[in-house]
């Protein structure tokens, strides 16, 4: 039996594969390491129930580009390693452009000059409000720098407002749920 490739270019088994050994958090001090694979099994399960919260838009199609991006929106860093956000925000405003897709893995170049479907807005959204929100709830239970816990918390927020700001009440409930205290997620939620 032969198993006929998929048109769509795709990652390479050797990005897949190189997911579990990226570091992220490199460069703050962390009580525990974390991998690349843990973020974005977590970024797909965190975007996905927060695509919930949204019911009826929520529909199969903005479910499978939900998981899809969010199991492959960081898988450059197999390349070059995790670059912390404030670095790669500032990457991308030297630059001009993303930084992501200026050195991008050769499948995700590819698979945007193929004219395959790209991803839609709220699965991007969605993406978006998730990466941000796991970063805050991993490095508010394993990160030593309370000024980057504090910030992160506030930029969850921020990201939510600016993507999707019907969601605000389910961050804060995740929030808590991740042990940040009341007052910090309310005065952050305001």
């Amino acid at each position: 039996m032969s198993i006929t490739p998929i048109p769509i270019p795709g990652p390479r088994p050797e990005d897949l594969l190189a997911i579990g050994f990226v570091k992220r958090w490199h460069n703050k001090p962390t009580t525990q390491q974390q991998t690349l694979a843990d973020h974005l099994g977590k970024v797909a399960l965190y975007a996905d129930w927060l695509g919930l919260h949204l019911r009826e838009v929520y529909d199969d199609l903005a479910i499978v580009e939900t998981l899809e991006w969010a199991l492959t929106h960081d898988l450059p860093e197999t390349e070059h390693g995790d670059i912390p956000n404030p670095a790669k925000k500032w990457l991308n405003k030297s630059l001009g452009q993303s930084y992501d897709d200026l050195v991008s893995v050769t499948w995700w170049s590819d698979r945007k000059a193929s004219g395959a479907p790209v991803v839609g807005q709220l699965a991007q959204d969605l993406v978006a409000i998730a990466d941000i929100l796991e970063a805050a709830t991993w490095f508010w239970t394993f990160g030593l720098d309370q000024d980057i816990k504090t910030t992160l918390i506030f930029d969850t927020f921020k990201v939510c407002r600016q993507r999707i700001p019907k969601l605000v009440p389910a961050v804060s409930d995740f929030l808590a749920a991740a042990g940040v205290p009341a007052a910090l997620v309310g005065e952050a939620a305001a």
